[in-house]
């Protein structure tokens, strides 16, 4: 067994016995060696690996948790269950299910299909303006994460007409999901959630399956993941979480802090354990971190401390404007890229995806790689999900959003009249669109050509089916469908450009060797992989190569950089303008400041060697012209030790200005100290 050293704080978790146990982890303080340290222990000392499990929010923490674990315990490791909550959710009812009771998953590009196909049956504009689909869809999921029956989204006195018109849709939209045989992602918490409380059967099943259940990142978690980690614990508390008050920032997503803050009533006898030291920082970015969590009262106080002592104060670059940021920014990635550093090492942050542009811009005119994150995901690219949409099909014929996806592509000459009509003709016998457009011959007021494009799709569904049926690989088979749909032709004949189209071409090709290996022999194992892929259209690839980052604040969580460019350090980006003036749209009645000071600090903690706070002084307003800003309110840090941080101006036409923020707050504390005395 292959043991890496531990600070006291980390041995103590690691050692931990039998019962519930919080393990409050600071940024960059160790966590994933701490849960992959404390299973090897928990085999050291004659607990069998199947019996153990660990939960997570990504298949990439997932993975990275799995292959530390094998270093250090070899094979055995693979009979640990490591594996996010929707894969476990999703696992569960997959065994619990019904024999015979297929289902498929819809991720959020299905759901928001199917939502508006709900909204056809009733108005959906207030005061001449058209209500948001996706902000219904928000209502909906959050609803269910708190475990909020649809009557509750309607609050006496506080409701909008979002919340109204979500109350009407929520009863509606579950009734679909029934009908088409279909979960959301919700789902596969509730519905293993729902099984486990009431068949005591199950329950014990699954308990014997996990007598130790480690949870990563328990700040993310919501009030349902809450109840389903209680109901797989159960009387023994054998649950080991891990988690960080400070870095919680996704509560518009329904992530309850309140999780973590409430964990002993939750688990009584509960022993909590705090890591605070940071493995990731140079001192000056830690110190900034920590005076900025001061800023705020906060359950469990913690302060970061590192031996990487030395390192470069934090800039506050203030430049004249937006486009000085882009200026400034791009003019020292350049100067790093001279001096030999690696492109992968250096990271744009933003809490906007409007401030990336101007420095993606410079990247590609300059030819310089670089990779976003909180953009589109292969699995999130047409091309990808029309290719999904056809297997999808051919596995669940059921599977509405998929026909309408692919029924008229490529092109067919069916439109929406005769995907109407096909509708009336499958809602009147209760059978699937798949299975109208196989006896369109039937339906009346169809033309013949229409007819014909419609068995000739049917087809295509058909023989794919039977190929998996055969138990040929799903790959080929994947392959065999872009032949026969002429996928590459279609894709380099819409362009606009060879680049691009080569690019689109490639998400295919990646998809093929994801799916090459997958060993899947049957319908049943091609639906499981297929369900894997829904769930990883949410998430970014991995970096396999040297490219600069840019991110959002919230797609940045678990990410580290050498240098960090953290953009718009200003009021109204961050915190949020929605803060204080929330829209009808926002599922929480006010964006949460407490919030919004942990993701800067979440933002901050990126850095490993060099922190650059940006800000324009002044920059484009939505409506033209230009807007003065207002410097961030939570780089006003009172307890901030001198010489970590300084500022510096920027323009192209004056000198660089630089001065001590800490040194320049001091003397103006003295100055009004004696100005009293």
């Amino acid at each position: 067994m292959s043991v890496f050293p531990l600070n006291p704080a980390q041995l103590a978790a690691v050692a931990h016995g039998a019962g519930p146990a919080l393990v409050l982890a600071g940024a960059g303080s160790g966590k994933t060696r701490v849960i992959t340290q404390r299973i090897a222990r928990l085999i050291e000392v004659g607990n069998l690996p199947r019996t153990i499990a660990a939960l997570t929010f990504t298949n990439k923490a997932a993975e990275e948790m799995q292959e530390r674990l094998l270093g250090v315990v070899g094979p055995s490791a693979k009979d640990v269950w490591i594996s996010t909550f929707h894969a476990l959710g999703g696992e569960i009812v997959r065994r619990e299910m019904p024999r015979g009771s297929a289902f498929v998953v819809y991720d959020a590009a299905d759901t928001g299909g199917l939502i508006k196909e709900i909204l056809r049956e009733r108005p959906t504009e207030v005061d001449g303006k058209r209500l948001d689909s996706g902000a219904i869809l928000a209502r909906i999921s959050h609803a269910k994460n708190a475990m909020c029956a649809p009557e509750e989204l309607v609050a006496p006195g506080e409701a909008n007409e979002y919340d109204e018109l979500a109350a009407w849709v929520y009863p509606r939209y579950q009734a679909a999901l029934q009908r088409l045989r279909a979960l959301d992602f919700d789902d596969l918490i509730l519905w293993p959630l729902q099984k486990l409380t009431e068949d005591e059967a199950t329950r014990e099943k699954w308990r014997a399956k996990m007598r130790y259940l480690l949870v990563d990142e328990f700040q993310d978690t919501n009030r349902a993941q809450l109840l389903l980690v209680k109901q797989l614990v159960g009387p023994s508390g054998n649950v080991f979480c891990v988690g960080d008050d400070d870095q919680s920032i996704y509560g518009w997503r329904g992530a309850d802090i309140a999780n973590v803050i409430d964990f002993g009533s939750h688990f009584p006898g509960a022993k909590k354990l705090a890591l605070e030291q940071n493995y990731r920082s140079r001192r000056p970015v830690l110190e900034v971190a920590n005076a900025i969590m001061e800023g705020q009262v906060r359950a469990f106080p913690k302060r970061l401390f590192t031996d990487r002592e030395g390192g470069s104060p934090v800039k506050v670059v203030h430049c004249d404007s937006g486009e000085g940021e882009v200026k400034f920014v791009f003019g020292t990635i350049q100067k790093l890229l001279a001096k030999g550093y690696k492109k992968k090492e250096i990271g744009v942050l933003y809490r906007s995806n409007l401030l990336s542009r101007g420095i993606e811009e410079a990247l590609r005119l300059n030819n310089i790689p670089y990779r976003l994150i909180g953009g589109t995901s292969v699995y999130e690219r047409r091309e990808v999900k029309d290719l999904i949409a056809y297997l999808r099909l051919a596995v669940y014929p059921h599977d509405e959003i998929s026909f309408r996806r692919v029924v008229n592509y490529p092109a067919r000459g069916i439109g929406d009249v005769t995907l109407h009509r096909l509708e009336k003709y499958s809602l009147a016998r209760g059978v699937a669109l798949l299975e109208t457009a196989e006896h369109s011959a039937t339906i009346p007021d169809l033309s013949a050509s229409t007819r014909e494009s419609l068995l000739a799709f049917a087809r295509i569904v058909r023989a794919t089916r039977v190929q998996l049926e055969k138990g040929v690989g799903l790959s080929t088979v994947a392959a065999q469908v872009a032949r026969t749909i002429k996928l590459k032709e279609d894709i380099f004949a819409a362009g606009p450009t060879a680049v691009v189209a080569s690019r689109r071409w490639g998400n295919v090709e990646q998809l093929l060797k994801t799916m090459d290996k997958a060993a899947a022999t049957t319908i049943g194992e091609v639906g499981a992989v297929l369900q894997r892929l829904t769930l990883r259209f949410a998430e970014e690839e991995e970096q396999h190569q040297d490219q600069v980052t840019l991110s959002t604040l919230h797609g940045s969580k678990g990410l580290e950089f050498g240098t960090v460019f953290f953009l718009g350090c200003e009021e109204g980006i961050i915190p949020h303008s929605r803060t204080d003036a929330p829209r009808a749209t926002d599922i929480l009645s006010t964006i949460d400041a407490g919030e919004e000071r942990r993701l800067f600090y979440v933002g901050v903690t990126r850095a490993k060697e060099q922190l650059y706070l940006m800000r324009a002084v002044k920059r484009a307003a939505s409506r033209g012209g230009a807007k003065t800003t207002m410097q961030t309110r939570f780089l006003t840090l009172p307890t901030l030790p001198e010489g970590m941080m300084v500022s510096e101006t920027f323009n192209s036409e004056a000198p660089l200005q630089v001065v001590d923020i800490a040194a320049q707050a001091k003397r103006f504390r003295e100055g009004l100290l004696a100005k009293k005395g």
